[in-house]
C-alpha cells in the first residue's frame, strides 16, 4: 500500500509540474522569452528521475510545495489567463469595429488599367472625404468641398505618394450603374456617358464604382482599395475616444472658419475641433489649399485610428461601442478595415524625408468657360507613368503669370466691398494702387457675401492670375458671357492680405507665423 500511495503522489506531483511547465512556457512566449529545447527536455526527464529516486528511498516522505512556490504558480496562471483574455477582447473589439463599416463594391480591375502585371504588389487606395453631413453631423459653416486623393504605396514600401484630385476637374465620364446614396447601393439602371462634366458628378450619379472607374481611366493606375469618410462624422469618432493629439508646425488660421488651432506645437482636439481641422481649406500658410487640407486630414485620421486600436479603447466595451457606432455612420469602404486605415494613414503621416510626397494633379490654373479645371495631359501622363513603373517622379509646375504676361501697371480692377466693413473697399484699392495696379470703380455690394472672389472674363484671364498672386484669399470665377470684366469682390472671409507679386524684386518679405517642431 505504501508503494501505491507513493506512486499516486508521484503521479499527482508530475501532473502539477507539467501544468506549471505549460503555464511557464505560455507566459514566457507572451513576454518574448524563448525556452530552449534542453530546458524543456529537462522538465520532461526530471519527473522520471525523481520517481526512481523516490522508489529507491520509500521511507522518505515527499516534501509539500512551499508557499512561495504555490504563489509563483498562481501568479503564472493568472498572467496566462489575463493575457488570453486581453488578446481575445482586443480581437473581438477590432472585429466589432470592422463589422460596422458599410461595405460597397467599388473596385473595377478591368477598366482603364495600364500594365496591371507591372503594378502587382502596389497598393493604390482611393480616399474620398465628403462634407455632406450624411453621418448625421452637420457640415461646418462656410463653403466646404469634397476632397479626393489617390494614395500610392509602392510594393517595396519605400515610396508613398498622395496625389490630390480637384472635384471640379473636367472629365469624360464613362457609363456607370446608378448609385443610391441613401441606401449605399447600386440600382438596376445605367447612367449614360457624359463628356465635359465635373469629376464630382462621377460619385454623385455613379457612386464609388464610377469614381474608381473614372480615376483609373485618367491615370492608368489600378485602384486596389476604396474608402469614403464623411468628414463631419469624425466628430463622433473623436469624442468616443476622448479626443486626439495632433502637432502643427504653425497655427492653423482659416480664412473662412477663423482660428482652428491657435498655437504651433502639440494640441488636443475634441470632436468639433477635429472637424474644423479636417475641413480647413483656406489656410494662407499651406503650400496649396488642396495639399494642406489633405495633409491635415491624414494626420487627424492617423491619430484617430491609432487611438481606436490602443489598449485603453479596445479593453473598454463602452468606448469601443461608441467609436464603432460613429465609424459605421461615417465610413464606406471596399477592402479597408481599421487595421488597414492605421497602416495607410500612418504611412501618409510620415515626414517627407521618409519617402512621403504629396502632389497636386497637374491642372490648368483657371477654370474654363464651363467652370471646370482642365487636365494638363503631358505632365499628368509623365507623373502616373513614373508611379506605375517605380521611376523618379517628374518635376511638375503650376502655371503662373509669365514674364511676358501683364504687369501691374497694365491691369485695372474694380473693387466691391461685400464684407459689411466700412471703408474696406477703399483700403484695398489704395493697397493695390501702391503696388502699381490701376483701380477703377470702388463700391459696396447690395448684400454681404462670405467668399472673396475675382470675377473675370476669358480675355482677362492673365490679369486675374496675376491678381490672385496679390490677393491669395480670392477664388477665381470666370464669367464666360462677357469681355473686359475684372472685379474683386471682398467677402467676410477676406483676411486683409494684399501682397506684391513674387516677380517684383522689391516685394517685402512674407511674415512668418510662429513655428514649432513636431519631430
Amino acid at each position: 500500500m505504501g508503494d501505491e500511495a507513493a506512486d499516486d503522489g508521484d503521479a499527482l506531483a508530475d501532473r502539477t509540474r507539467a501544468i506549471d511547465a505549460s503555464l511557464t512556457r505560455l507566459t514566457a512566449a507572451h513576454a518574448g522569452v524563448s525556452l530552449d529545447e534542453d530546458e524543456e527536455h529537462d522538465e520532461e526527464e526530471a519527473p522520471r528521475s525523481r520517481r526512481a529516486d523516490r522508489r529507491a528511498t520509500t521511507d522518505t516522505p515527499p516534501k509539500a510545495p512551499s508557499r512561495l512556490a504555490l504563489a509563483g504558480r498562481i501568479t503564472a496562471a493568472a498572467l496566462a489567463v489575463l493575457t488570453f483574455l486581453g488578446v481575445a477582447l482586443s480581437w473581438g473589439a477590432t472585429r466589432w469595429m470592422d463589422s460596422t463599416i458599410r461595405s460597397v463594391a467599388a473596385l473595377d480591375p478591368e477598366s482603364g488599367v495600364i500594365d496591371a502585371a507591372g503594378q502587382s504588389g502596389d497598393d493604390n487606395v482611393l480616399v474620398l472625404g465628403t462634407a455632406s453631413g450624411s453621418s448625421g453631423t452637420p457640415a461646418a459653416t462656410g463653403e466646404r468641398t469634397d476632397t479626393l486623393m489617390l494614395a500610392h504605396v509602392a510594393a517595396d514600401g519605400d515610396r508613398v505618394v498622395g496625389v490630390s484630385f480637384p472635384m471640379d476637374l473636367e472629365i469624360n465620364r464613362p457609363p456607370c450603374p446608378r448609385w443610391d446614396p441613401a441606401a449605399a447601393t447600386y440600382l438596376d439602371e445605367t447612367v449614360p456617358a457624359e463628356t465635359r462634366t465635373a469629376l464630382s458628378s462621377a460619385y454623385t450619379v455613379g457612386g464609388p464604382r464610377c469614381l474608381v472607374r473614372t480615376v483609373q481611366q485618367l491615370t492608368g493606375m489600378s485602384v486596389t482599395r476604396f474608402v469614403a469618410l464623411d468628414l463631419p462624422g469624425i466628430a463622433g469618432m473623436v469624442d468616443a475616444i476622448g479626443g486626439v493629439d495632433v502637432c502643427v508646425g504653425q497655427p492653423v488660421e482659416d480664412r473662412t472658419l477663423g482660428t482652428v488651432v491657435p498655437q504651433a506645437g502639440p494640441t488636443r482636439l475634441d470632436g468639433a475641433q477635429a472637424v474644423r481641422f479636417a475641413e480647413a481649406a483656406a489656410v494662407p500658410s499651406d503650400p496649396s489649399p488642396a495639399l494642406g487640407q489633405l495633409q491635415r486630414q491624414q494626420q487627424l485620421l492617423a491619430a484617430t485610428f491609432r487611438e481606436a486600436l490602443s489598449a485603453s479603447t479596445l479593453l473598454s466595451p463602452s468606448t469601443t461601442r461608441d467609436f464603432a457606432a460613429a465609424l459605421g455612420r461615417s465610413m464606406l469602404a471596399d477592402d479597408v478595415g481599421v487595421h488597414e486605415m492605421v497602416r495607410l494613414t500612418s504611412a501618409l503621416d510620415r515626414p517627407s524625408a521618409d519617402g512621403v510626397t504629396f502632389l497636386p494633379l497637374p491642372v490648368s490654373a483657371v477654370p474654363n468657360t464651363r467652370g471646370n479645371l482642365e487636365l494638363r495631359d503631358t505632365e499628368s501622363s509623365r507623373l502616373f507613368s513614373a508611379l506605375r513603373k517605380g521611376q523618379p517622379l517628374p518635376t511638375t509646375t503650376t502655371p503662373v503669370a509669365s514674364a511676358e504676361g501683364p504687369k501691374p501697371s497694365d491691369v485695372t480692377v474694380n473693387v466691391v466691398n461685400a464684407a459689411a466693413r466700412d471703408g474696406l473697399g477703399r483700403q484695398v484699392g489704395d493697397a493695390l494702387r501702391s503696388l502699381g495696379f490701376g483701380v477703377g470703380e470702388v463700391g459696396n455690394a447690395a448684400q454681404p457675401s462670405a467668399e472673396t472672389v475675382l470675377r473675370f472674363s476669358p480675355d482677362r484671364a492673365d490679369a486675374a492670375e496675376l491678381l490672385r498672386e496679390v490677393v491669395p484669399g480670392a477664388r477665381l470665377v470666370q464669367d464666360p458671357g462677357r469681355t473686359g470684366t475684372l472685379q474683386l469682390v471682398l467677402g467676410t472671409s477676406f483676411d486683409g492680405t494684399v501682397r506684391a507679386p513674387v516677380t517684383d524684386a522689391a516685394a517685402p518679405a512674407a511674415q512668418v507665423a510662429p513655428t514649432a517642431s513636431c519631430g
